[in-house]
């Protein structure tokens, strides 16, 4: 790669590859041997023999600290292969400083081998919408009716047990109240088996409806009890909605200035927060004000920008 002109080569797999494990330790194990300065790795682990300067991007250690979250079948092989290529990878990217301390921690990566280059949102999506769309996400999605939004796979690290307690406590206030779970299902969780009627699940919403339905709830909910990023909760910075959020350290890190935080795991708490958000509309106002300000330093040209760096320092 010479300076100011990069020859940026995309591998994708076939479409009969069978899995990102074979792909990854055999098809990206050939291509490291084709003369490429720097082959970037963006799925938690690379080759386990690479013939060419590496990166490779893990966004959390989640699975190292909480294997109990992750199905068996795919987690194992990551947990395996994470902290082994990681320590043979020239650089690790990652998204904040956070997971960097667990990366060194965990895997045994110096410090200063592990990057932090935050995600970032594509702003010509994501964005603030009229009046007149959040009115019709609102009629469309719940009926007319105030709502809670949470988008993300529903598992249970997403704390939606703790939003079905707090939405409970809260309907004795405004019993119209709706929550709007948006994404699939990842894995069990045992309050959904039975929901109350007050549980909407839209199915699937493409990413030009979500600005809406982000603009549209009285609130945008981030309750997880672990993260790499969010990069949903960053999506509804960029539309213009008030998110309630744990304090996670990732959370804390990129949104504390912009969103309403909650101590994680706490139900109390984040009945609390949604209170102070729903009962203050000039709160619940600046909430939204802050959050396009803030989300706007998030641009994918700044991380394309940052891994370039990356790739010209590691290939001299």
């Amino acid at each position: 790669m010479g300076e100011g002109a990069e020859n940026v080569e995309l591998l994708r797999p076939r479409g009969d590859i069978g899995s990102t494990l074979f792909w990854t330790l055999w098809s990206l194990q050939r291509a490291s041997g084709r003369g490429y300065d720097v082959l970037h790795c963006p799925f938690y682990y690379g080759p386990l023999m690479p013939r060419c300067a590496v990166t490779v991007a893990i966004h959390d250690v989640l699975i190292l600290e909480h294997p109990e979250w992750f199905p068996r079948s795919w987690a194992s092989p990551i947990r395996w292969l994470t902290p082994v290529t990681a320590r043979k990878a020239a650089a690790v990217v990652t998204d904040a400083e956070a997971v960097r301390e667990r990366i060194e921690a965990l895997c045994g990566v110096p410090r200063d081998r592990i990057r932090v280059i935050p995600h970032a949102v594509d702003h010509a999506v994501f964005h603030p919408v009229d009046g007149a769309a959040t009115m019709a996400a609102r009629e469309r999605w719940a009926g007319g009716r105030p709502y809670l939004l949470q988008v993300g796979a529903v598992e249970p690290r997403r704390g939606i047990d703790l939003v079905l307690w707090a939405v409970e406590a809260l309907r004795e206030r405004w019993p119209e109240l709706v929550l709007l779970l948006v994404g699939p299902d990842r894995a069990r969780v045992a309050a959904l088996e039975d929901p109350p009627a007050w549980v909407v699940r839209p199915g699937f919403v493409s990413d030009g409806e979500l600005p809406a339905l982000h603009a549209g709830a009285e609130a945008v909910l981030s309750p997880s009890r672990g993260e790499g990023f969010d990069l949903p909760l960053l999506e509804a910075l960029a539309s213009g909605a008030a998110v309630v959020a744990s304090d996670i350290p990732v959370h804390v890190e990129h949104f504390a200035p912009a969103v309403e935080l909650f101590a994680s795991g706490d139900r109390e708490a984040l009945a609390g927060a949604l209170e102070r958000v729903l009962g203050d509309s000039a709160h619940r106002e600046e909430l939204r004000r802050r959050a396009v300000e803030h989300a706007a330093a998030f641009t994918w040209e700044r991380s394309a920008r940052a891994h370039l760096a990356l790739w010209r320092e590691i290939s001299g």
